[in-house]
This record gives structure tokens, C-alpha cells and sequence, in this order.
């Protein structure tokens, strides 16, 4: 079975069906995580623990952080800038084993 020159390829995942140029693109490199808490230690404890997995599986990514202050918490947004797209999709899919 052969697919049209004109058709786009589609990949089916769970029952749905992704373009998969929607999903990658070549420039989305920076991934931002903001921290919220009650101080402003435990809330820099926590964005350290992401920071340095990100350095430890990509030595090149790059890391700014901007902070802000609400009534009674703290909010710290750190930027990840990775080289490519892939780096980042690989260290999104591993947030979750960040502890």
C-alpha cells in the first residue's frame, strides 16, 4: 500500500491522529517552569533540583531565572534554553522523574 505524494504523514497514538510538525518545530527550545511557594529558600531548593538534571543530561543548556513576589509567596521562573528541539522533548518527558 502506498501513500499520495500530496498526503500528510500522520502518526496514531492512543486514537488520535498528529501531525507530526505540530507537535515538533525546529525552534522550540526554551522550556519554562515557574516555582511558587511560601519562601523564597524552599522555592529556589525545588527549581535547583530541575536545574541540575537539565546540566547533568545537557552540559550546553543554558539557564535564566526571574523571580516575583506576591502577597505571601515567591515565584521563580526559570528559563531552559536547549540547543535543539530534541533536547527538550527529551527533558520534558523526564520531569516527572525529577524528585
Amino acid at each position: 500500500m502506498s501513500q499520495d505524494q500530496n498526503t500528510n504523514d500522520v502518526c496514531e497514538a492512543c486514537g488520535t491522529i498528529v501531525e507530526l510538525g505540530s507537535v515538533i518545530t525546529e525552534d522550540d527550545t526554551v522550556l519554562i517552569l515557574p516555582f511558587t511557594g511560601a519562601d523564597k529558600a524552599s522555592v529556589e531548593q525545588l527549581a535547583q533540583k530541575y536545574i541540575d538534571a537539565a546540566k547533568a543530561r545537557f552540559a550546553t543548556v543554558e539557564v535564566t531565572t526571574q523571580e516575583s513576589h506576591g502577597a505571601d509567596s515567591v515565584t521563580l521562573e526559570v528559563s531552559l534554553s536547549f540547543e535543539c528541539t530534541a533536547e527538550k522533548l527529551i527533558f520534558e518527558m523526564n520531569l516527572s522523574t525529577i524528585k
